[in-house]
């Protein structure tokens, strides 16, 4: 058998074993998100002064993606330049949801999540949660907050 004939199957195997693993620090996995400042919140969505939706992050190569307590989205998104930032985004159509203590039909809501890498258990980041409908206007708002989001209550300086 030529070398040529060994040589492709080895290289396409170690292209596709190269693809499927995670060379970022973060970890995948559950995470609690905490406002740290927020920025703005129209309708009054936050549960608590600090509490936002929880997540969960799948990390395959480059791509981002995270399971978001709020409407049970997607996000889906990738690392940025450097490895250490990532972006995801997703959004659901004709949702029912509480703003303003009334129950509003949105025509669509949009989350823009924005992380930053402390360490493998850890990310800080922005956060905006988009309602738009028709009407009536007090449905229509947005969140904007900044946040920690830590995994297994282990943040970056409880670490050995």
């Amino acid at each position: 058998m030529s070398t040529r004939r060994l040589l492709l199957p080895s290289l396409l195997i170690a292209v596709g074993l190269s693809l499927g693993c995670n060379s970022f620090v973060q970890n995948p996995g559950a995470y609690e998100l905490q406002a740290t400042e927020v920025m703005r919140d129209d309708c009054n969505l936050m549960r608590s002064p600090e509490a936002l939706w929880d997540g969960s992050l799948l990390i395959t190569g480059q791509v981002v993606r995270m399971d978001f307590e709020l409407l049970e989205m997607q996000l889906v998104g990738r690392f940025l330049a450097g490895g250490e930032s990532f972006s995801v985004d997703g959004s659901v159509a004709n949702a029912t949801v509480s703003a303003n203590g009334q129950e509003c039909l949105l025509d669509q809501v949009s989350v823009h999540l924005e992380g930053e890498t402390i360490c493998a258990t850890q990310f800080d980041g922005t956060l905006r949660v988009r309602y738009e409908a028709r009407r009536p206007d007090n449905c229509v708002c947005e969140l904007w907050a900044r946040f920690e989001a830590v995994q297994d209550s282990a943040r970056c300086e409880e670490q050995p």
